[in-house]
């Protein structure tokens, strides 16, 4: 068996086709037992591929092929959780998403840097560990709402909105903390103002086309004659393209590209076609394969060497998070059964988290080790949400209040 597999690993090394065909028949498959056993298909995903991606049996092989595929897949995920969303929704809980939002950010935060303190790490080390793991991925949050059939309740705005919220100020700390880690202890707040203009002009150029210009311009172009969906995609890619010239990630435009969609389309039937279609490339295809290939950044080895600080910075990350965007959501009024699913929902970490750790790494801020604890947390949290809302969710019998009513 293991000359089998090994043989099927190097097949697949070298066979970028076949490696895709592999990673898909496996998503397929475990999206079937995860139906059956009443468990979200993230959950099977995360799980395949350390299964069978480097980490465990090494058949599915990262390659350029995945990495662009999965890119795709989170940026799909971000436009369709937008589209997904209803921007009155956002304005209506807008109070609720901020309480979240900086409370999710700045308490989790505080509880990583004391628990990196009792390690006695260095303190941008520190700093920066603590940003990682206060860090909530709006992808992991959008498609576990998703599987769990909560996109038309108000607690969909309320974590999306505060997980935007999130992802500002993490820019904000890790602009001052890159500052921090390359100008000897000193920070750029000419460079920092700067990032941080460009961030609110980038919200409030979005706001403008999505509000004044995509209504105007939609209804002649976002029609079946003129081929809606693509030009939604165009809108997407735009939108995309304005937020990393603000110096935040492109899944920050394709989920404001997305609020506007029903904005430019003017026939229902179109925007539900529109819909359809975005829901099979994300959930059927690109979807999957960038939560497959999530887990290919896990490592176990860390385990014998830095077992005790991994338990505790995990356990810091959860439960910060949990205090933070719980306690947020308490203090703006939700009730308890909202605030818990919230908390839950906010644990997920993943993309962004990666990509923070990655930069850090190539700065020399953190070393191997640190971000291979990173990663495995960000492994953990990610796979967390579907499992821990599931069981909250079963066992309070929830029956939510959906949007606006």
């Amino acid at each position: 068996m293991e000359n089998i597999f090994s043989m099927l690993a190097e097949m697949t090394q070298h066979n970028p086709t076949l490696n895709l065909l592999l990673l898909m028949v496996i998503v397929w498959t475990t999206g079937v037992i995860c139906r059956i056993i009443h468990q979200p298909p993230i959950l099977g995903e995360l799980t395949a591929g350390i299964i069978f991606g480097p980490a465990i049996l090494g058949l599915i092989a990262p390659n350029e092929m995945l990495s662009i595929l999965s890119e795709l897949g989170v940026f799909f995920l971000m436009f369709y959780a937008g589209l997904e969303t209803n921007p009155l929704d956002l304005k209506r809980y807008r109070f609720h998403s901020c309480m979240v939002g900086i409370a999710g950010f700045i308490i989790p935060f505080i509880v990583a840097y004391l628990t990196c303190q009792l390690f006695e790490l260095p303190t941008v080390q520190s700093l920066f560990i603590s940003l990682g793991l206060s860090i909530t991925a709006i992808a992991v949050s959008a498609r576990v709402l998703h599987d769990l059939e909560l996109t038309d309740h108000h607690v969909t705005p309320v974590i999306i909105g505060a997980s935007i919220i999130d992802d500002v100020l993490a820019l904000s700390f890790f602009t001052a903390i890159i500052d921090l880690g390359t100008n000897q202890g000193t920070i750029n707040w000419l460079l920092f103002g700067l990032t941080m203009g460009k961030v609110i002009l980038f919200f409030l150029i979005a706001v403008g086309i999505g509000l004044w210009l995509y209504p105007k311009i939609g209804q002649h172009f976002a029609s079946r004659s003129s081929k809606g969906f693509t030009f939604a995609l165009i809108m997407a890619l735009m939108f995309g393209l304005l937020a990393e010239i603000a110096g935040l990630h492109l899944i920050i435009g394709a989920y404001m590209a997305g609020l506007f969609v029903r904005e430019g389309v003017v026939s229902p039937e179109l925007l539900t076609k529109i819909s359809d279609r975005f829901v099979s490339i994300t959930y059927g295809f690109l979807g999957p394969i960038f939560f497959v290939t999530l887990s290919f950044h896990v490592t176990f080895s860390i385990f014998k060497t830095h077992l005790l600080l991994t338990v505790a910075l995990l356990l810091a990350a959860i439960i910060g998070k949990l205090l933070g965007a719980g306690g947020g959501a308490l203090a703006s009024g939700m009730n308890l059964r909202e605030s818990t699913v919230v908390g839950l929902a906010m644990n997920g970490r993943g993309a962004v988290e990666l990509v923070v750790a990655s930069i850090g790494l190539q700065l020399g801020l953190i070393n191997d080790e640190i971000f291979s604890i990173l990663v495995l947390i960000a492994f953990v949290t990610t796979s967390m949400p579907p499992i821990s809302m599931k069981l909250y969710l079963d066992r309070i019998n929830y029956n939510f209040e959906p949007s606006g009513k």
